[in-house]
C-alpha cells in the first residue's frame, strides 16, 4: 500500500517538475534580487521589513499560482488523456490515486517553497545577521506552506469533477473568500435580506478562516510572542480541512466509472 502511494506521489512530482515548474524559482530569484537592490539604494532602517513582507508575498503568490494551475489539472489530465483507465486496471485504490496526486504536488510545492525561502533568507542576510529575523521568516514560510496545502487540496477536489478552467475559477474564488470570511459574515449580519444572511453564514462556517494565518504571520514578523497552543490549533484546523477535501475527492472518484 505504502509503495503504491509513494510511486504515485513520486510520479506526480516528476511530472510537475518536468513541466518547467522551476522557472518559477528563477522568476522569484530575479524579483527578490531586484527588490533587494532597489530597497538597498532608497531606504534606510525599514528596508529589511519591506523586503521580508514583499518576499513572503511573492512566495505565497508564486506558490499559490502553481498550486492552483497544476492542482486543478491533476486528475482531469489523467481523465482527458484516458490514462486513468490504465491506472485503475492495476491494483490501485481510488484513495491511493487521489492522495498520491495530492502528496506529489505537495512535495513539489514544498521543494519550490524551500528554494525560494532559502534564497530570500540569503538576500536578507546581506542586510542583517539578527537571528530573530531568520526565525520569524522560517515560521512565516511554514505557515505559507500550510495555506498552500489547503489550496492544493481544494484544487485536487475540484479536479475530480470539473474542467481545469472551472476548477481554477472555483479554487481561486474560494481561496479569496476564505481570506475575507470575517467581512463576509459582517456583511451578512447587516444585510436586510435573510437569504443573504444565511448564505454568508454558511460560506463562513464551511470555509477555513485563512485570515487567521495571515494575522498569525503578522504577529510573528512583528516579533510578538505566539502561544504554542495557537499554532497547534491552527495547524490541526487546516489539516482537518485537508482530510475533508481529500475524502470528498476520493468519494467523487469512487462514484465515477473508469472501467
Amino acid at each position: 500500500m505504502h509503495s503504491t502511494l509513494t510511486a504515485i506521489a513520486l510520479n506526480t512530482f516528476r511530472e510537475t517538475i518536468r513541466d518547467r515548474i522551476l522557472y518559477a524559482f528563477v522568476l522569484f530569484a530575479f524579483l527578490v534580487t531586484l527588490l533587494g537592490l532597489v530597497l538597498g539604494s532608497i531606504s534606510v532602517g525599514q528596508d529589511i521589513r519591506i523586503l521580508e513582507d514583499l518576499g513572503l508575498f511573492i512566495i505565497s503568490t508564486i506558490g499559490g499560482i502553481i498550486a492552483v494551475f497544476v492542482g486543478t489539472s491533476l486528475v482531469y489530465k489523467e481523465i482527458d488523456k484516458r490514462t486513468i483507465y490504465l491506472i485503475f486496471t492495476k491494483p490501485i485504490s481510488r484513495w491511493q490515486f487521489v492522495v498520491g496526486k495530492f502528496l506529489g504536488l505537495a512535495l513539489c510545492i514544498l521543494s519550490i517553497t524551500f528554494l525560494m525561502g532559502v534564497f530570500l533568507l540569503g538576500i536578507i542576510a546581506l542586510f542583517t545577521t539578527s537571528t530573530h529575523h531568520f526565525a520569524a521568516m522560517i515560521a512565516s514560510i511554514g505557515f505559507i506552506y500550510l495555506e498552500l496545502l489547503f489550496v492544493i487540496a481544494l484544487a485536487t477536489f475540484f479536479s475530480t469533477f470539473a474542467t481545469p478552467l472551472m476548477s481554477v475559477l472555483f479554487t481561486i474564488g474560494l481561496w479569496l473568500i476564505a481570506h475575507v470570511g470575517d467581512s463576509l459574515l459582517l456583511f451578512g449580519k447587516i444585510s436586510t435580506n435573510k437569504a443573504i444572511t444565511i448564505f454568508c453564514q454558511i460560506i463562513y462556517y464551511a470555509l477555513p478562516d485563512l485570515a487567521q494565518l495571515t494575522r498569525l504571520r503578522g504577529h510573528i514578523m512583528a516579533h510578538q510572542l505566539i502561544s504554542t497552543e495557537s499554532i497547534l490549533y491552527l495547524s490541526i484546523y487546516i489539516v482537518g480541512y485537508l482530510v475533508i477535501l481529500l475524502t470528498l475527492a476520493t468519494f467523487i472518484t469512487e462514484q465515477r466509472e473508469f472501467q
